[in-house]
């Protein structure tokens, strides 16, 4: 991934947090590829500037976890200015060589064995190092972006067909809550 990005990680310090300032984003605010911004500690923008230094956030970098819960992959899509810590990020070597949302399907992808080959005990993480050797595919930039409009694609037709099943579910447990309400109401007839 190294030859592809510019792989960096945010601050490995805490800042002294305060009330209003620049958010400091953690692995914990990088969910379901949502990159969280609201629920936040603020540090100072002295701070933040000191942190801009070796990692300076931008569109189309690519956020991951590194320490815990390894993965969440999340493109930022914010023009909005905060600092990271002990989150990975990719950035683009060149833009016609590599699309950020190829990179992050590829990293969903390969979130679960760099999870079985992380270090750690209590709390797993994957070095800077790690992230830079890690094996990376890079097709042509045409390739890489049929490939996410069609991953783009084939996602959205899952999400009608889980939301198909869940109305058909739903619908199915009414008929049969109908039916046994029905069977625990009926009164049998007398013989005649």
């Amino acid at each position: 991934m190294g030859d592809a990005f510019d792989v960096r990680d945010g601050t490995h310090d805490t800042p002294k947090y305060v009330e209003i300032g620049f958010p400091l984003v953690t692995s914990k605010n990088l969910s379901s590829g949502v990159l969280e911004l609201t629920n936040v500690k603020l540090i100072s923008e002295a701070d933040h500037r000191a942190i801009a230094v070796s990692s300076a956030v931008e569109w189309g970098n690519v956020h991951f976890a590194m320490i815990g819960s390894i993965g969440d992959p999340v493109v930022v899509e914010t023009d909005a200015e905060f600092s990271i810590k002990n989150v990975a990020f990719f950035k683009q070597r060149s833009v016609s060589d590599s699309c950020p949302n190829f990179l992050l399907h590829y990293l969903l992808h390969a979130s679960a064995k760099m999870r079985e080959l992380a270090e750690g005990g209590v709390q797993s993480f994957v070095s800077l190092g790690f992230l830079c050797d890690y094996p990376f595919p890079l097709p042509p930039l045409s390739e890489q972006k049929r490939i996410v409009s069609k991953m783009t694609e084939l996602l959205s037709l899952c999400d009608a067909l889980e939301a198909k099943l869940t109305q058909a579910e739903s619908a199915s447990i009414q008929f049969l809550s109908a039916a046994v309400h029905h069977l625990l109401n009926v009164t049998p007839e007398a013989p005649q």
